[in-house]
Order: structure tokens, then C-alpha cells, then sequence
């Protein structure tokens, strides 16, 4: 076997004492730098973020309820009507013909039946009289005083008398019987015509319009779309492990896509969650209506939950291990794994309510560091916590 030369050798055994000393100073004496932050005092106001749209708790479609053609409008998209107002109207001339001719036909029936009202009046005077006649030729026909001949006349008049009165009273009760129909059917046609107006149902906005004039609508077919302006609200929908502290009253920003902001409060939570995106629908209201208002504009509401007065840490420092909630801490140059119990927090700091104290050094991003590693702590500066 060929030796090296003596240089070689010492130059060999060089680069392995290096090689050694760099292990033994990566294994036992070098601490990598770790951005840290030192926990202080401070009060976190809690926040819950999500997206929404403006919507309104009591949308209105109006629409006709009869067939007809749409002949007059009053109203547009835009315009604040009252309850009642007139909206549009629909072609009446053959409903109003028809109207016509029932309330003419129902005069006409009630002049018939006043005509045998009277008839009638007049045979239970002529039924009375005969009554009397037989009444009084029966007590001078028993003794004889009046012949046989006689007292059949007046007991025919009185049947004839009877016959008049029973064939009027049936008159009467059929023409009556005809009055009530005709009511109902002249009150039936002045409904129909009365469908032909528009009437709005509510105070409120017309948010839009769906026909023209000439269209020939259905029942059903919308003719306006319109919401009660006490009820528009955004319509978020917020992640269902932060619902625990959501409260009907919180108070709320909320951001219009169009850049308008306007305060609010959370006016109902609903209580079923989306399976898929494990999110719930928070309605939050306007303290003021948005001028102008736009249906279904995006927006962003951020509901204020709270105030916890606490060590405060960036939600970043936050990691689970092993189903625990923690942070990592330095100390002694070393990490440690601390349990912590969480507070609100606003979407950038948390509130620690349990497990830290000030003062202490916590690894601001944690990222794959192990607990029990060395490390040199670097503190970082408020301007850069943000970061």
C-alpha cells in the first residue's frame, strides 16, 4: 500500500478536527435566532369577521291576482311607497262592464221584489177581510139566518184569498233568494274590478321593476319586487366555532363592497349550520339605511364581541399539540410547550386568559420548532409585531 506524505496527512486529520468541532458546536453549543415576543399587559377587543350580503328579512313580490293587461304604472324602481298607495292598474273596461251589468241586474231584482212585497201586503189585507166575512157568516149560517148557497160564496172567497197570499209569499221568498244572489254576484264583479288596481301592501322600497306597460301579466307573474325598510339587514355568514360568542345586540361594522361603512347590531343568529362550509348565518342590522340602497351588495361585517384584559399574544404564536392549546416559550434557552387558555381575540392578538404571565419570552411563529431545542431568543420590536 502507497503512504502518503507526511502533509497530506496533517492537512486529513485538520479537516476532520474541523468537521468534528463543527458537530460538536451544532449538536451541543449552537442556538439558532427565534423572533420572540415578550408578553404584555393589554386589553383585546374581540371581533368575529365574515361575508354577507344586503338583504331584507320581508322581500315583496306584488303581483297581480286576475289575468290582465297592464295599462297604467305610478311607481318605479326607487320610489318609497306607502301602505295602500296605488302602484299600477290593469285594463278594467270589461270588468267594469260586467260590474255594470250585475249591479243593474240587482236593481232590477229588487224593484221585483219590492213590487211583490206590496202584492203581498195587499192579499193579507183581502186574506184578513175574508177571514172576518167567514167568521161572521159561520155564526148566522147555524141558526139558519143565511142559506147554504151563501155561506159556500164566502168560504170560496176566503180559499181564493188564501191562494193569493201563499202564491205571493213564495214570490217574495224567491225574489229574495234572487236579491242575495245578485248582491254576492255584484259584489264579486266589484272585486274582480277592484283587482285591477295595484295597491302597494306595506310601507317600503320598490327595489325593482319586472313589467312594462301593455305586458299581459297572470296571476303570480311580479309586476314590482319590494322590502319594509325596518327589516334590511346583511345577511353574513360567520364560522360556526367563533357562534359562542356572538350575542343578538353586539354592536357591528359593516363594510359595503361599494366602500361605504355603516354601524350596526346583531339582530338574529340563526340556529343551523351550514354541513359543508361549517358556517351560520348572522343577519346584522343598519343603524341607518344606506342611501341609496342596493340589494345584494357584497359587504363585510365585523361584530365587536368584547373586551378581555390580559397578557396578549399574535394569534400566529398559537399552536395545538397532542390536542392541547399552546405556545412555545423560552426559557433558559430552551422551548417549552405551555398550555394556554385562550380569550378573544381580534383577528390579530389573543387574549391569554390562563397560562402566561408577564414578562415571559414566546416564539412569535413557532413554524416546526420542537419543544426542548435551544435557541437564542430575539425580542422583537412593537413596530414589528404587526408583522
Amino acid at each position: 500500500m502507497k503512504r502518503l506524505p507526511g502533509g497530506k496527512k496533517i492537512i486529513l486529520a485538520a479537516l476532520g478536527l474541523i468537521i468534528i468541532l463543527a458537530l460538536g458546536y451544532r449538536l451541543f453549543l449552537h442556538r439558532p435566532s427565534v423572533p420572540v415576543i415578550q408578553v404584555q399587559q393589554g386589553e383585546v377587543q374581540g371581533r368575529v369577521k365574515g361575508p354577507g350580503t344586503v338583504q331584507s328579512k320581508v322581500p315583496v313580490a306584488i303581483s297581480p291576482r286576475i289575468t290582465g293587461v297592464l295599462e297604467k304604472l305610478y311607481a318605479d324602481q326607487g320610489d318609497r311607497v306607502t301602505q295602500g298607495q296605488l302602484l299600477a292598474e290593469l285594463d278594467s273596461l270589461e270588468l267594469r262592464a260586467r260590474e255594470a251589468a250585475t249591479r243593474a241586474a240587482k236593481n232590477r231584482t229588487q224593484r221585483e221584489l219590492a213590487k211583490a212585497t206590496a202584492d203581498l201586503g195587499k192579499s193579507q189585507a183581502n186574506l184578513a177581510l175574508a177571514q172576518s166575512n167567514y167568521r161572521r157568516d159561520l155564526e148566522v149560517f147555524t141558526p139558519g139566518y143565511i142559506s147554504q148557497a151563501a155561506m159556500d160564496t164566502t168560504k170560496a172567497q176566503l180559499k181564493v184569498a188564501e191562494s193569493e197570499v201563499n202564491a205571493l209569499q213564495a214570490t217574495v221568498t224567491a225574489l229574495q233568494a234572487a236579491v242575495k244572489q245578485a248582491e254576492s254576484e255584484t259584489q264579486a264583479a266589484q272585486a274582480l274590478h277592484n283587482y285591477t288596481r295595484i295597491l302597494a301592501p306595506m310601507d317600503g322600497l320598490i327595489t325593482s321593476r319586472k313589467a312594462e306597460v301593455g305586458t299581459t301579466l297572470s296571476p303570480g307573474a311580479p309586476i314590482f319586487q319590494m322590502v319594509d325598510l325596518e327589516t334590511v339587514w346583511v345577511a353574513a355568514w360567520i364560522d360556526a366555532g367563533q357562534i359562542a360568542q356572538l350575542r343578538e345586540g353586539q354592536k357591528a361594522d359593516i363594510r359595503l363592497r361599494s366602500g361605504r361603512r355603516f354601524q350596526g347590531r346583531v339582530a338574529r343568529i340563526t340556529k343551523e349550520a351550514d354541513t359543508v362550509t361549517r358556517e351560520l348565518e348572522v343577519n346584522v342590522s343598519f343603524d341607518k339605511i344606506p342611501e341609496p340602497l342596493v340589494m345584494g351588495e357584497e359587504a363585510e361585517v365585523t361584530i365587536t364581541t368584547g373586551r378581555h384584559k390580559a397578557p396578549a399574544v399574535p394569534l400566529t404564536a398559537i399552536l395545538d399539540r397532542q390536542e392541547q392549546t399552546g405556545v412555545l416559550v423560552v426559557a433558559q434557552g430552551r422551548l417549552d410547550f405551555r398550555p394556554v387558555t385562550l380569550g378573544l381575540h381580534d383577528g390579530k392578538r389573543v387574549a391569554v386568559l390562563e397560562g402566561l404571565k408577564e414578562g415571559e419570552m414566546v416564539v412569535a411563529r413557532p413554524g416546526q420548532l420542537k419543544p426542548g431545542a435551544r435557541v437564542k431568543p430575539v425580542v422583537r420590536t412593537p413596530e414589528d409585531k404587526g408583522n
